[in-house]
């Protein structure tokens, strides 16, 4: 059997899909999450063959999520399935590691197709999607990313969890490090960014889809 994750804050979204899943032979869904933070140990319970993840979810994003799989010493398939469908996101989420990206508009047989392929080996970005990232240059940086690439992966784990108005303690619990290394984080995202408050933290984070 193929294992498969869905990752998704959409409830509705998620029975749905898993429901469409379990409809191909072979095809098991073996575990859902809400957020990035409960991918990570369904993922060495499950040993999945393929991830399928949104990119805007709470507390610990798709994007963030991606990152954080390249890690570990399996790391399972990635196809994202957002409603993000600009050439950014696209290209941010196969540079972070995904190996797939089909918009939520997607009829259920491109997404079929598009398992398909990841489970070959090969992958597969929606021609819907694929054009804008085809004509990037793939060796520049600035062409590829928004001004949050200037982060390292876990200040924009720090500025995403700051930007959804947690306190500092528990953006502090959440990632397993000391309020005083948020307050150091807090502080290097704002000298990168050029930003002087919170709100315009929240605005810098809501402008590039790091929250919604």
């Amino acid at each position: 059997m193929v294992k498969i994750v869905i990752a998704d804050d959409h409830v509705v979204l998620r029975k749905g899909l898993k429901s469409l899943l379990c409809a191909v032979e072979e095809w098991d869904v073996v575990a859902e999450a809400g957020d990035g933070f409960e991918v990570l140990p369904l993922i060495e319970e499950h040993s999945p063959d393929l991830v399928i993840l949104d990119l805007t979810m709470p507390n610990l994003g798709g994007l963030e999520t991606i990152v954080r799989l390249q890690k570990l010493k399996d790391t399972p398939r990635i196809l994202v399935l957002s409603a993000k469908d600009d050439d950014i996101s696209v290209a941010e989420a196969i540079r972070a590691g995904a190996k797939g990206y089909l918009p939520k508009s997607s009829e259920h047989e491109e997404l079929t197709f598009a398992i398909k392929a990841l489970l070959k080996g090969h992958s597969y970005i929606s021609p819907s999607v694929a054009n804008g990232v085809l004509q990037r240059d793939p060796n520049s940086a600035e062409d590829n990313s928004s001004p949050l690439s200037a982060l390292s992966a876990r200040e924009r784990e720090v500025m995403k969890l700051l930007s959804e108005g947690k306190p500092n303690r528990e953006v502090a619990k959440l990632l397993h490090i000391s309020p005083r290394t948020i307050d150091s984080h807090r502080s290097n995202i704002m000298k990168k960014l050029d930003i002087s408050s919170n709100a315009e933290l929240v605005q810098f984070a809501v402008k590039y889809g790091l929250i919604e």
